[in-house]
């Protein structure tokens, strides 16, 4: 398999997408399952530890915070083994960081804390704080796994940049047209507007944004009948994409960004 050719942009665009349905699935399912804690988006994290601090609220304190270090750990671990997969020229390293998510996310799917309408009932416990870290450590890993689409970089598992970054290609292509519109007719103004580079890209971070809101929604529907078990459903998603990148590797554009 050393000449497979590697994963086309359309392929990667498709993989970003159901990673971002992930993303958004996951932490909907650890928001309701933890009370309130997410385990991708760390904005929110940020503002209840801030919250908790100027409350004095020590051991309430520890729940975002011990998501957020597990996030950053997990991805930080994950870029470092990344990038020695670049350097020895190892191709299919998303198998291993996918594998390793799904693992994580099956090992929460497969506790069996206390619950109470859908919420670990004890949340001080080393259990609580072990299903925190399983999902936040994931989370992390994902979004270190992939950040690359061409030239554009995409997060799968928070969509605060994602936003920022779609309103800027957007006001770009509107101050083109604006300044391209009494020179052309509208009909072509739109035809050549559809070709901008800023147009393409802000429709992939629109719809990143609509894939995240979309797995969230999925997300809790499934928790509400499955509970912790609905994570099985990303997990099968994953399984899917550790196929793929076998035939088709995903990441070896990010492994050269390493390498350059």
């Amino acid at each position: 398999m050393k000449d497979t050719p590697d994963l086309d942009r359309r392929g990667k665009i498709a993989i970003a997408l159901s990673l971002t349905v992930v993303g958004g699935f996951v932490d909907a399912v650890g928001y309701i399952a933890l009370f309130q804690i997410f385990t991708a988006n760390m904005s929110g994290n940020s503002v209840h530890i801030g919250m908790y601090l100027g409350q004095r609220d020590w051991l309430n304190l520890l729940r975002p915070l011990c998501a957020v270090a597990c996030y950053v750990v997990g991805m930080m671990l994950t870029r470092i083994t990344i990038g020695i997969a670049g350097r020895n020229g190892i191709r299919r390293i998303a198998s291993f960081t996918l594998a390793l998510e799904a693992l994580l996310l099956v090992l929460f799917a497969r506790a069996t804390p206390a619950m109470h309408l859908g919420q670990v009932v004890d949340q001080r416990s080393p259990a609580y704080f072990a299903l925190v870290a399983l999902l936040a450590f994931a989370m992390g890993v994902q979004t270190a796994t992939l950040t690359h689409v061409g030239a554009l970089t995409i997060y799968t598992t928070f969509v605060t940049g994602t936003l920022t970054k779609l309103t800027e290609s957007f006001t770009r292509v509107l101050f083109w047209a604006y300044d391209t519109l009494p020179h052309r007719g509208i009909s072509e103004v739109v035809r050549l507007a559809l070709r901008q580079k800023d147009f393409r890209e802000g429709t992939m971070l629109a719809s990143t944004w609509i894939f995240y809101v979309l797995g969230a929604a999925i997300g809790t529907v499934t928790k509400q009948r499955w509970e912790l078990r609905a994570l099985y459903f990303p997990v099968a998603v994953l399984v899917v994409f550790i196929v793929v990148d076998q035939f088709r590797p995903i990441d070896v554009e990010e492994e050269q960004h390493q390498r350059g």
